[in-house]
C-alpha cells in the first residue's frame, strides 16, 4: 500500500506550472491551455486518491481520460498557431462523442470498450504529436507564454511521449485487473506518475538556448502602438535592415530559419526584431516571413510552369499543408485559383498582385 499516493506529487508540480501559466492570463494565454493543465492536476489527484487511499467512482477519471489527450494536442497547436478555425470545434465535438461512448459502455458494463477506447485515443494523439514535433514546420515560439517554460519542439515531444507511455501503462493496467486481480496496479500508477513527474522536472528546468521571452502580443494594428519617437525609429531600422535581407538575399528561401537566424543575420537581438514587426507590421515574425514566401510563390506561379510541389520548397516551406494555409490566408484564393487567374488576364500581375499581398497580410 502507498502510504504517500506518488500522483499527488504530480498534483504539486501541475499546480507550480499553472501558477507559472497564470501570470499569461489576459496576455495572450488561451483558456484551453489552462483547462488542459488543471485537467493533468485534478486527474493526478483523482488517481492518488483512487490508487493510494480509498475506491472511488470511476467515471470522473474515464472522462479526464479520454478528454486529456485531445485536449493536449489542442492546447499544443493553439500555443503554436497551427489551429484553423474550426479546429476547436471539431476537438470539442470529438471530446463529447468519446464521452457519450465510454461513459455509455461503462454504465452498461462494457469495460473493454472502455479500456480499448482509452488506450487508442491516447496512441491516436501521442503518436500525432510526435510526428509533429518532428515534421511539422511549427510557427517560432518566442512570443508564446509556452516558450517561457519549454521549447516548443520539445512540448510536442515530451506530450507526446508521455501520451504514449500512458497508454502503455494503461495497456498493463488492463492486463493486471483481469489477470492478478489488481495486485500490481496501484505501484504501476504510483511509479509510473513519479516518473513522469522527474521526466517533466528535467525538461521544464533544463536550461534551452534562445532569447528570453516575451508574452504573446495582443493583436492590434500599426497605428494603435505607442512608441517614443526613439524606439520607433528603431523599430523602422530594424525592420528595414530586415526588409533589404528579405529582398536582396532572399532570407526568406532558408526553410530552416528561425527567429535566432533571422537576428544573427541582421545582428539585432530577438526580442527587438520581434518587437519591430509585431509592431509595425501588426503580425509575428513567422507571417511576416512567409507574405515574402507567398509572393515570391505567386510570381512563380504566374511566370513559370513549375508544379505546385516543386514551388512549396522554392520559396522556403516545407509542407504542403502549411503553405496552402498560408497562401489561402494571404491571397483569399489556392495557389491553382491563383495561376489558374493569372493565365486567363493578359494583364501582368507580378507588380501590383506583389503589392496587394502584402497588404492583405498586413491587414490579417
Amino acid at each position: 500500500m502507498l502510504f504517500f499516493p506518488l500522483p499527488f506529487l504530480t498534483a504539486f508540480f501541475l499546480i507550480f506550472v499553472i501558477m507559472q501559466l497564470a501570470r499569461f492570463i489576459g496576455r495572450g494565454l488561451d483558456w484551453v491551455v489552462m483547462l488542459t493543465v488543471v485537467g493533468f492536476a485534478l486527474q493526478s489527484v483523482l488517481l492518488g486518491v483512487s490508487w493510494g487511499i480509498q475506491d472511488m467512482p470511476k467515471m470522473p477519471l474515464i472522462s479526464l481520460a479520454i478528454a486529456l489527450p485531445p485536449l493536449t494536442w489542442l492546447s499544443l497547436n493553439e500555443l503554436a498557431g497551427r489551429t484553423g478555425r474550426f479546429s476547436r470545434p471539431v476537438i470539442f465535438g470529438a471530446i463529447a462523442v468519446l464521452l457519450a461512448i465510454t461513459n455509455g459502455a461503462f454504465l452498461l458494463g462494457i469495460e473493454d470498450i472502455v479500456d480499448t477506447m482509452s488506450i487508442l485515443v491516447y496512441l491516436l494523439f501521442g503518436g500525432h504529436l510526435i510526428w509533429s514535433g518532428m515534421n511539422l514546420d511549427l510557427d517560432w515560439m518566442a512570443s508564446r507564454p509556452l516558450q517561457s517554460l519549454i521549447p516548443t519542439q520539445r512540448a510536442y515531444m515530451v506530450a507526446g511521449t508521455i501520451l504514449l507511455l500512458s497508454a502503455g501503462v494503461d495497456v498493463m493496467v488492463a492486463l493486471d485487473i483481469r489477470l492478478n486481480d489488481s495486485q500490481i496496479s496501484p505501484a504501476l500508477v504510483g511509479y509510473s506518475n513519479l516518473t513522469f513527474l522527474l521526466a517533466l522536472i528535467v525538461v521544464f528546468f533544463t536550461r534551452h538556448d534562445g532569447p528570453a521571452p516575451a508574452p504573446r502580443p495582443q493583436p492590434t494594428t500599426p497605428q494603435a502602438q505607442s512608441l517614443s519617437p526613439e524606439d520607433e525609429t528603431s523599430a523602422e531600422s530594424i525592420l528595414a535592415k530586415l526588409d533589404q535581407e528579405m529582398e536582396t538575399n532572399h532570407l526568406y528561401r532558408n526553410e530552416n530559419l528561425s527567429l535566432n537566424e533571422i537576428a544573427r543575420k541582421i545582428r539585432v537581438p530577438a526580442r527587438q526584431v520581434s518587437s519591430a514587426v509585431n509592431t509595425l507590421r501588426a503580425m509575428n515574425v513567422p507571417k511576416y516571413v512567409n507574405t515574402f514566401r507567398i509572393r515570391d510563390a505567386c510570381r512563380i506561379l504566374e511566370e513559370t510552369d513549375m508544379p505546385v510541389t516543386e514551388v512549396i520548397f522554392a520559396v522556403g516551406f516545407t509542407t504542403k499543408s502549411n503553405f496552402n494555409r498560408e497562401f489561402q490566408r494571404v491571397t483569399g484564393l489556392n495557389p491553382s485559383a491563383w495561376r489558374s487567374r493569372a493565365c486567363t488576364t493578359s494583364e501582368p500581375r507580378s507588380g501590383s498582385d506583389t503589392v496587394r499581398v502584402q497588404e492583405t497580410a498586413s491587414e490579417t
